[in-house]
């Protein structure tokens, strides 16, 4: 009795102070840290890439282009050299779009919660009466409750919509006005393509 007594103590002070977590949960937790961390990493090397501020809102270099020819030839360059703020600035357009519409701010977080619990933090296969599904049947399962909630059930499409559309009309807006004559324009760098911002620093490469 003693025995017995001393293992059941010993298995609560295990349960009080965390030395006994399931190993399902510690996984969980584990794989719901390095998400963070990589999010985290990966938004300091995108914010380290942008430009000035100051270079956007310069007025000296505001100008009305004098054709439609010479209107898409600024934005191109200009999305070559600024575009890490102006996805900041649609993002921030999307945010204000959001909070105005909470609802819509809500569901779109409780689906992306969902996506992020289902395909990163839980690490089980998922049980639905009884039967095991896929990686597949998951993507598929919450690709469609996704789309239905999104544009059939609330207005988060809607919103998402004129966000994004407020984003472009100023992105374009800025493009077409700002001279970049005074920019110097990386041509690797626009070679390897718009997104090629998100790709992580290489850690072979010498820091200067």
């Amino acid at each position: 009795q003693t025995d017995s007594f001393k293992k059941t103590r010993s298995q609560r002070v295990k349960t009080r102070t965390g030395l006994g977590t399931p190993p399902s949960m510690a996984a969980q937790t584990s794989s719901a840290g390095m998400v963070m961390q990589k999010i985290s990493e990966t938004a300091k090397h995108v914010l380290a890439q942008r430009r000035p501020w100051s270079e956007i809102l310069d007025k000296t270099a505001y100008s009305k282009p004098a054709n439609l020819a010479e209107a898409t030839s600024r934005i191109r360059k200009n999305i070559s050299y600024f575009k890490v703020n102006y996805v900041l600035f649609v993002l921030a357009t999307l945010m204000l779009c959001l909070l105005t519409h909470p609802i819509s701010m809500f569901l779109l977080m409780a689906l992306g919660t969902s996506w992020v619990y289902l395909f990163v933090i839980r690490t089980e296969p998922l049980v639905i009466q009884g039967r095991t599904t896929s990686e597949r049947e998951k993507l598929i399962g919450m690709s469609a409750v996704s789309v239905i909630v999104i544009f059939f059930l609330s207005s988060v499409g809607s919103v998402l919509f004129m966000g994004l559309g407020l984003g472009i009309a100023g992105v374009a807006a800025h493009g077409a006005m700002r001279v970049p004559d005074d920019l110097f324009l990386d041509d690797n760098a626009e070679n390897e393509g718009f997104f090629a911002f998100m790709k992580p620093p290489n850690p072979t490469q010498a820091t200067i």
